[in-house]
């Protein structure tokens, strides 16, 4: 199960309709426009839960979104020291994001 959060309120867990995957039209609604994938270094996990990957607006700071200082906080570490994660995001794991297997090699960059 995924989960959304937002820039603004309390994060929430969020399935894909089909109950698979997520369609890119699913992503885009959650984050208001065209995605951005991060994938999160598995060491920021604690305790570990297998690969993760959080999506974003790729617009986002263009469009002058609110910062989301919780997935900001998340991310902080694989972060520049001055950038920020903008609007609403959603926390995934690859599967859920509809990149299957490839995506849990850890080579992979």
């Amino acid at each position: 199960m995924a989960t959304l959060i937002p820039a603004v309120g309390a994060p929430r867990f969020v399935e894909p309709a089909n109950g698979g995957a997520f369609t890119l039209a699913e992503l885009q609604a959650f984050v208001g426009g065209y995605i951005e994938l991060l994938r999160v270094p598995l060491a920021l996990l604690d305790p570990p839960t297998g690969p993760l990957v959080l999506f974003c607006n790729e617009d986002g700071k263009r469009l002058r979104l609110p910062i989301n200082r919780f997935a900001t906080s998340l991310m902080r570490p694989v972060l520049q020291p001055d950038d920020v994660l903008v609007g609403d995001v959603i926390l995934c794991t690859p599967g859920e994001a509809g990149e299957g297997e490839e995506a849990d090699d850890p080579d992979r960059p």
